[in-house]
């Protein structure tokens, strides 16, 4: 563990004692790499600005005008069951994702006044060794989980370009992942390469979106284990101001209400908008796997997204209940210090932390579905009764 966590720090290296967070800094560095003109949010020179500017904005419009060819195509196949479901898999993931930057870009200010409290907040209270340690290892599993994501969206990115420029016959055009009306005027090889690129960048940038998001949420459950570890400072009050350490915990924890409800204003109907379209999502994958499942490359593409797609919302849900579960142990961490030998004062103060503790943390999609692990499986269940529904029209037509 700890050569991996070596290993890690030297991928853009957290510093706690500089406020610096290196998990969203490579969650940006990556979202800058496959074309998302996010400045501003991380340090960065002039020229790093500049360049980031000048390749992300044509990539936007690029892959905007690709998603208007894909809606244009289901307009003129929504007769066709086979094909409308094959095209709502990625029309509906890339619709989400448009409107999930527009939502990022009209919230710029607060999502970057957000991310530099949580800088700040790290430098001033992530102090003792165990305190440390806790954000250590929450760097390295917010890392991973980065990568890791990254990568299993990069593989099907890859090879959807691969297979449709070697065999180009199998997709024509008319077959996912590339249920797109293209001009007629482009050469065919053009087509091609513009069908691939624009997938690919569009599956990659909507990871970079979602983990934004998700890095967030592993911050706000780091805070939540150090603010459960800071009790350990009252074991032996005589060390420190008793009282003083109450009042700036109990500020600590006000501050970390306060940013989970901006986060939560940033990101809720988003989430919601995520969670409403992956239940018709994964079902339409689902159902396209069923359907085309002959071992043939575009059946290999489909199987691989749904692999993602099951992924993303995972990852929306284990981190969600994670910062709802940390949020449960506040209480029984504030009341397992040695409150009995603190004065009539401190006792008070202490009283009224547990009381506010006892509001937990729970980041939900919309205000109506509260992102933890039962969410999930409901979903999951949700997209098998329309699998079902479709199979049966299907075998009807």
């Amino acid at each position: 563990m700890k050569k991996l966590l070596r290993l890690i720090q030297r991928v853009l290296p957290s510093n706690a004692a500089e406020g610096r967070i290196g998990s969203i800094e490579l969650n940006l560095w990556l979202g800058q790499l496959v074309g998302l003109p996010l400045v501003g949010l991380k340090p960065e020179t002039a020229l790093q600005k500049l360049c980031i500017i000048a390749v992300g904005y044509p990539v936007v419009f690029a892959v905007w005008y690709y998603v208007f060819l894909e809606l244009y195509d289901l307009y003129l196949n929504w007769h066709d069951l086979d094909a409308m479901t094959q095209n709502l898999i990625l029309s509906f993931t890339h619709v989400a994702f448009l409107i999930k930057f527009c939502n990022i870009c009209y919230r710029y200010g607060t999502l970057k006044r957000i991310l530099q409290k949580l800088g700040e907040i790290t430098r001033r209270c992530v102090l003792s060794e165990r305190q440390l340690e806790a954000f250590q290892r929450a760097e390295l599993k917010n890392k991973l989980a980065n990568l890791t994501y990254f990568h299993l969206v990069l593989v099907p990115g890859i090879l959807s370009v691969v297979y449709i420029l070697i065999a180009p016959e199998e997709f024509a055009g008319n077959r996912f992942p590339y249920r797109a009306q293209m001009p007629h005027f482009l050469p065919h090889i053009v087509q091609s390469l513009y069908k691939g690129l624009a997938v690919g960048i569009l599956a990659l940038e909507t990871t970079s979106i979602d983990f934004l998001n998700i890095s967030v949420m592993g911050q706000m459950c780091m805070h939540l284990q150090v603010l459960s570890l800071a009790f350990e400072k009252l074991h032996d009050s005589s060390d420190v101001d008793a009282y003083s350490w109450l009042v700036a915990t109990v500020k600590y924890h006000c501050e970390l209400i306060l940013l989970r409800q901006q986060v939560e204003r940033i990101f809720n109907l988003a989430v919601m908008l995520q969670f409403v379209s992956s239940v018709v999502i994964v079902a339409m994958t689902a159902f396209q796997v069923i359907v085309i499942g002959d071992g043939s490359k575009s059946s290999t593409i489909m199987n691989l997204m749904l692999c993602c797609v099951l992924c993303q919302l995972f990852m929306y849900c284990y981190f969600g209940n994670e910062v709802h579960e940390h949020s449960k142990s506040l209480s029984s961490a504030a009341f397992g210090c040695n409150w009995y030998s603190l004065d009539r004062r401190c006792k008070r103060t202490l009283l009224v932390f547990m009381i506010n503790a006892d509001r937990l943390f729970l980041f939900t999609a919309g205000g109506f579905m509260g992102l933890t692990l039962p969410s999930f499986t409901y979903i999951i269940s949700k997209s098998y009764s329309i699998v079902a529904v479709l199979r049966q029209m299907y075998s009807r037509s």
